[in-house]
């Protein structure tokens, strides 16, 4: 991917309203200067924030009916744990981008920021192995102790539930799936997208150097997120996996964390308070009272649209348009040509393009293009 230069962009007029693809493609003016960067990241948060209302929103709900669909299809073997972003989350640093660390991952048709099931399963298979050198009494932020480098050993009935919760890569040939499928983190509202900066005082052969402030992306902490799995069909005792992949799910995002830089607090988790449920409760209300009211505009709009077009139903455009797409009347529809470039009209000059498209209509289009007084660019090109 290149940095685009400002005579390139003033040449393109680009215009991006989806942050992530602004993140990925169009973020970086490389003749800017070293202030590029940061003006940069600010007009992503700046479209990502425009895009929250109609967009981000609408997604989380969508994926909330998602998993509540998928809970009722696998039943008691599917399994969640709702957690609150304790410290600034850091995803996917190293997602390519035109920029360099500061990536985020998102969904890519929504750009809704989503913790992927690999991460999950990733932290959880680490705590797996090291939780013994942690007390969750601690709380967040443990350090290792100075024989952290001793893996857990597991007894033999701890070892046999974590391959089946986790899988076998033993290269003798015991390979084997795991029996739980991590679908990842969502989160219950849309969390805020903040800027966060580093101040590298050494270069990378340990000379000081003058600290230049790095900035990248982050997702602001307070907001919910539900991480859900759930057990294989045909699995035995799949309450046991449940229950222990909750348990060392909860333990790893509160103790270890998740994404980068976890070393220095970030992607930190803890349990919800009786405050956060009904903060969350409150949101999803507010979210879906904006939605319905959303919808209704849309509906009057789509009515007041219908009111002032030339074509107030299908059958009247069927009658005055696409009747006129046989050869003897083809040149009947020269008197629409001028209704159909009416704003108002859009929808129904989109449905003529389509029709016209269409492998039926290959002599028509020939006859329209012999028509000086046809568009040409409402025809597919030959």
């Amino acid at each position: 991917m290149l940095a685009v230069t400002k005579p390139i962009e003033a040449a393109l007029k680009k215009r991006c309203d989806a942050w992530h693809l602004r993140l990925d493609k169009f973020s970086f003016q490389c003749d800017g200067g070293p202030e590029a960067k940061t003006e940069s990241l600010k007009k992503v948060r700046d479209c990502y924030r425009q895009m929250t209302p109609n967009h981000l929103q609408p997604a989380v709900r969508r994926t909330l009916t998602w998993l509540e669909r998928l809970q009722r299809q696998h039943g008691d073997r599917f399994g969640f744990v709702q957690l609150v972003a304790e410290s600034r989350l850091l995803l996917h640093l190293g997602r390519a981008n035109v920029l360099e660390n500061v990536g985020l991952y998102c969904e890519r048709t929504t750009g809704l920021p989503i913790i992927p099931g690999t991460a999950l399963k990733g932290v959880v298979s680490t705590w797996a192995c090291w939780s013994e050198h942690f007390n969750p009494a601690d709380g967040a932020f443990r350090e290792f102790s100075k024989n952290s480098t001793q893996r857990r050993n597991f007894t033999a009935q701890e070892a046999q539930l974590a391959r089946r919760i986790l899988g076998d890569d033993n290269p003798n040939g015991s390979e084997s799936a795991g029996e739980v499928i991590f679908l990842g983190g969502f989160p219950l509202t849309v969390p805020a997208l903040g800027l966060d900066i580093v101040n590298p005082h050494h270069d990378a052969q340990g000379n000081p150097v003058d600290p230049k402030p790095n900035t990248f992306l982050c997702l602001e902490p307070g907001t919910q997120w539900r991480f859900a799995f759930y057990v294989r069909p045909g699995a035995q005792q799949a309450g046991d996996l449940i229950a222990t992949t909750k348990r060392w799910m909860e333990e790893a995002l509160t103790q270890l964390g998740i994404g980068a830089k976890t070393a220095a607090g970030y992607g930190r988790f803890r349990t919800p308070t009786d405050a956060d449920r009904q903060a969350a409760q409150q949101a999803a209300a507010a979210g879906e009272q904006a939605q319905q009211e959303a919808d209704r505009a849309r509906q009057q709009a789509a009515v007041q649209a219908s009111l002032q077009s030339d074509y107030p139903n299908e059958v009247t455009f069927r009658n005055r348009v696409l009747a006129k797409l046989v050869p003897g009347q083809i040149d009947q529809l020269k008197s629409e040509i001028e209704l159909l470039k009416k704003p108002e009209n859009a929808k129904w000059l989109e449905k003529l393009k389509t029709t016209l498209a269409s492998k039926e209509h290959k002599d028509i289009r020939k006859r329209l293009r012999d028509k000086d007084w046809f568009p040409k660019d409402w025809l597919p090109q030959p």
